[in-house]
């Protein structure tokens, strides 16, 4: 059962608070009340191993503040955040790999392991960044081309931002449903960045594409604002979410002047 963090033990608010967490079993799991921990729960029940989840709700700003100082202390963006022999070690995934509950692992080198995560990091980002070409590639289209392909371009490029904008809410959704205890607030709201690009195509390719450019613009950096005050028991990345607002200045900006020029 995990052990929620009230505002009682949070009066003193100091990190040697955090240090005594992190040294309360020999693996201690910093969740949010929507973290799905079930696979790394089960593999420690599996291999008899003491552990411990320690919950850590965002309802007040001083709960976030704890959690701010555990980012602080262990460099990861998002929960859950585990702990072995009071050593982090990162995610689930990391865990799971961990020669705790993999001794065969005690003899890969520490590199090795390092290099792999950063291969799933790099291809993240490369898929990412990529995904900005169609928007960028229809921004210029659309501002140097002739009548008829200016409006091919147009057109091409608001469907296309709509179709991300919606992925965008889709990746919450999925998340959702991978949880143990499916958040219903988060499946409600990742709706909404469906509903505003389906109108933001529909303005956009009625006769109005300036106003369905600024629809979907606003829909991008409305989304990443929602992003930002959501509970991080999501479990992305924090390289994921350093992304996500690259991406979002970039995408934001080429529909603002793609507005400008529809």
């Amino acid at each position: 059962m995990a052990e929620e963090l009230t505002e009682s033990k949070r009066a003193d608010g100091g990190d040697s608070e955090l240090d005594q967490e992190i040294g309360s079993a020999t693996v201690v799991i910093f969740r949010s009340g929507l973290t799905d921990t079930r696979s790394v729960v089960r593999a420690l029940r599996q291999h008899g191993i003491d552990f411990r989840e320690v919950e850590m709700p965002m309802g007040s700003e001083q709960m976030r503040n704890r959690f701010q100082r555990l980012q602080q202390m262990t460099g990861w963006g998002s929960l859950p955040q585990i702990f072995v022999h009071g050593a982090f070690v990162g995610g689930p995934d990391e865990l799971l790999q961990h020669p705790i509950l993999n001794p065969g692992n005690q003899q890969q080198p520490e590199a090795s392991q390092r290099k792999r995560r950063e291969r799933g990091r790099w291809t993240g980002r490369m898929i990412g960044y990529a995904g900005l070409l169609p928007i960028l590639t229809g921004l210029a289209v659309a501002v140097l081309a002739p009548q008829g392909a200016h409006d091919q371009a147009v057109v091409a490029t608001l469907l296309y931002g709509a179709a991300i904008l919606a992925f965008l809410g889709g990746v919450h959704w999925g998340t959702a449903l991978l949880r143990e205890r499916r958040p219903r607030a988060v499946m409600i709201f990742s709706v909404l960045p469906v509903l505003v690009a389906w109108l933001g195509a529909w303005v956009g390719i009625s006769g109005i594409p300036g106003i369905g450019a600024l629809a979907l613009a606003a829909g991008f950096a409305g989304w990443f604002g929602y992003e930002g005050t959501t509970d991080p028991g999501t479990a992305f990345p924090g390289w994921y979410r350093r992304m996500r607002g690259q991406l979002t200045v970039v995408t934001c900006t080429a529909f603002l002047l793609l507005a400008l020029f529809a």
